[in-house]
């Protein structure tokens, strides 16, 4: 028996009831949305079941469903991580902690770069894509943010001197030889997105802030769960309790794993049987998966394994935030509810009226194409010859014999009944022809495309807002505290945009600090009226430039401009901000020698170079210097 350490039985079986119980709740109160979710899994993916045998019959699935999510998500995945840095760390004011304005702005520009890098290491642009696709399909999406520390055995190439021997005698050279250490190769935030099916939140919550806990499944091996006992005994509170591994072997077969349950209904996998045959394939090789159900309070957190044994009980280990390490949110938010609607679930009569207006008309297009006769019973006429082709002819012994079984053709309300369906479904989710990028199915004017354009756009606008305030911030909150909980040594970061980045040390209180997070892409939705957009910058650039307006920083103003362009790295095509400041400067006190252009009235008395009343100059350092550099 495979036992690590020994405490009171007597509690372990205490919490295994307590947790099983908790479990059976959770579970009974979300299967009630489990079946809904699989059929608009379905609709998404274009799954048709199949038809059954002897009936003949069309049976398509049309995609506009996908075509519809697609839009969606592609906007909103470019509205969040478009450009870079992907978030902006405000600082606020700490009464505990007074310090500087310029000393917590470096703290913030240190810690959105920490974040940033972070962000891009665990590939958050496809983890994005998928939450996105989730919350768009089931009632909810779920995202995990912890701290990850791994080591392993890494070989690495050391470079090593020898003397050998050359034409001029013996000289110094190197080699390299292969040595292998162990290494971290991860200490970091650490992103995942969560099956819907292997999330279990409590029924009373109507956030994942006020409900009173969550059960986050997952599936390790062997290996895996000793490791992750061993971490857990290096944690300095919390319980840890035996486990008998000969004991959990085999009681898997009886678990349900949630990506089962999603992929069966497809028809991707062969079903329960060939789950159960594949745990029995690695039982005795050691890689046999074990259940874990972690349960998250927001101060404790419990390991139940294949919810037999409670392995750990303790507090949980993000004390910075003291927060449910995960991210929830639903397409549609419903009042007082934890699962909200999603995309899918909106258009799911739609989607089915479509594809059954489509099937009728290909049914009987076939009809009209492939003719049916009327034979008398018991005429001499074989099926054979009732096939068409060229110069075939049948012979009748009388010409009632066989007659045509006329079928009109498809009706023109048909296809109005599919256009009205088509823009039911449009309107529903706000994705009009124009901002799907396809032609419209009727004659618009350029007015008609732009103020349909600017109309979904709102209704884009905010759900970004609410999605930001709901998920981006969030993320950004608690990688952030996480940071200043775990890093504790120094640690080397890059700032600035990729054509100028710069490498640096920091140290770990460099990251402490209070912040607020905003989005970097989110003031407008970048992939709605861009040309409209494009326009309004031109214009906006144009007259400020026209009026020597002070007040306005016209760098980040062309930066904007440019960016509508969709130009990747903006900062090759710009001037450093500092270098920009230099030579305002520089030719700030020219302007003040040579008066005001025009004739006009000089600046106030202490008034600083290039800060006059509109009409002074053009190059003056509150339009193109003003502000911290980023």
């Amino acid at each position: 028996m495979v036992e690590i350490m020994a405490p009171s039985r007597g509690d372990q079986r205490k919490l295994n009831a307590e947790l099983t119980d908790r479990f059976n709740y959770f579970d009974g109160w979300r299967q009630q949305w489990d079946n809904k979710a699989i059929e608009w899994y379905k609709l998404f993916v274009g799954h048709k079941e199949p038809i059954p045998s002897g009936v003949e019959r069309s049976n398509l699935h049309i995609p506009k469903t996908y075509e519809s999510i697609d839009t969606i998500r592609a906007r909103l995945v470019k509205a969040f991580f478009n450009t870079r840095p992907y978030i902006d760390f405000i600082p606020l004011p700490d009464g505990s902690n007074p310090e500087t304005m310029d000393v917590a702005e470096k703290k913030a520009e240190v810690a959105s770069a920490l974040v940033d890098q972070q962000l891009c290491k665990n590939n958050i642009v496809k983890l994005f894509y998928d939450f996105v696709t989730s919350f768009l399909v089931f009632p909810a999406a779920i995202m995990s943010v912890g701290w990850r520390y791994e080591e392993k055995m890494v070989k690495k190439p050391v470079p090593t001197p020898f003397y050998g021997m050359t034409q001029f005698g013996p000289q110094l050279q190197w080699t390299n030889q292969m040595r292998e250490e162990l290494s971290a190769v991860w200490d970091d935030n650490e992103i995942a997105i969560v099956d819907y099916f292997d999330f279990w939140p409590d029924p009373r919550g109507t956030n994942i802030d006020n409900a009173r806990g969550v059960f986050q499944r997952e599936w390790v091996t062997e290996e895996q769960l000793v490791n992750i006992v061993k971490w857990l005994m290096k944690l300095p509170d919390g319980q840890i309790f035996p486990i008998d591994i000969d004991k959990l072997k085999g009681s898997t077969g009886s678990l349900e794993e949630g990506t089962w349950q999603r992929l069966s209904a497809v028809g991707i996998e062969a079903g329960r049987d060939s789950y159960q045959a594949g745990t029995k394939l690695y039982k005795e090789s050691g890689k046999e998966l074990y259940e874990l159900l972690h349960y998250w309070e927001d101060d404790r957190r419990t390991i139940l394994v294949n919810r037999q044994d409670v392995i750990y009980d303790g507090p949980s280990p993000y004390w910075r935030h003291q927060k449910k390490p995960y991210i929830v949110e639903s397409y549609d938010p419903l009042p007082n509810e934890f699962y909200g609607l999603s995309a899918v679930q909106i258009i799911h009569d739609l989607q089915h009226e479509l594809n059954t207006q489509h099937n009728q008309r290909v049914d009987n297009v076939s009809f009209a194409l492939n003719k049916m006769w009327k034979a008398r019973r018991g005429a001499d006429i074989k099926e054979e010859d009732l096939i068409s082709r060229a110069g075939g002819v049948i012979y009748l012994d009388d010409m009632d014999d066989l007659d045509e079984f006329q079928m009109t053709d498809v009706t023109s309300s048909s296809y109005n009944e599919t256009s009205i369906t088509e823009r039911q479904l449009e309107n529903v989710l706000a994705v009009p022809p124009v901002i799907r990028g396809v032609d419209s199915t009727k004659a618009e004017t350029a007015t008609e495309a732009s103020l349909k354009s600017s109309n979904a756009s709102i209704r884009y606008d905010v759900r970004i807002l609410l999605f930001e305030s709901l998920g981006i911030k969030r993320l950004a909150q608690l990688m952030d505290l996480n940071n200043q909980q775990f890093i504790n040594e120094k640690r080397l970061i890059r700032l600035g945009p990729e054509e100028s980045v710069q490498w640096r040390t920091i140290e770990p209180g460099e990251l402490i600090g209070e912040f607020d997070y905003r989005p970097a892409g989110t003031s407008v939705d970048p992939a709605a009226n861009k040309e409209i957009r494009r326009q309004q910058l031109s214009q906006m650039l144009a007259f400020l430039i026209e009026t020597g307006n002070p007040y306005v920083d016209l760098y980040e103003l062309t930066k904007a401009w440019m960016e509508s362009f969709d130009l990747r790295n903006i900062q090759k095509f710009l001037f450093p901000r500092e270098l920009v400041n230099q030579m305002l400067m520089a030719s700030a006190p020219m302007q003040g020698e040579e008066g005001p252009p025009g004739g006009g009235a000089p600046p106030p008395s202490g008034t600083p170079p290039g800060q006059g009343p509109p009409g002074i100059g053009l190059a003056q350092p509150t339009m193109l210097g003003g502000g911290p550099s980023r």
